[in-house]
């Protein structure tokens, strides 16, 4: 999503690990997600449970996704 409304191209090119280093269970994230969860903090559109963790492996609540695509949806300029 974060491709399609060009989001994506306004990050910079800050590496995973320096994007993640604040988060104390940065090692939970999946391999396969790591970019894109990396990505997401960089962008704003995720802070984490807490100021030192991003509880990865925890469920997810509606609210806390329709945050995320409000989120999504204001730095890109859409609303």
């Amino acid at each position: 999503a974060m491709k399609i409304t060009g989001l994506k191209a306004k990050l910079s090119t800050q590496s995973e690990d320096a994007t993640l280093q604040a988060y104390a269970d940065a090692s939970d994230v999946s391999g396969w997600a790591r970019s894109s969860v990396a990505d997401s903090v960089q962008a704003g559109l995720v802070s984490g449970r807490s100021a030192t963790a991003l509880a990865s492996k925890a469920f997810i609540t509606r609210a806390e996704v329709a945050t995320i695509i409000q989120r999504l949806l204001q730095k890109s300029d859409l609303i």
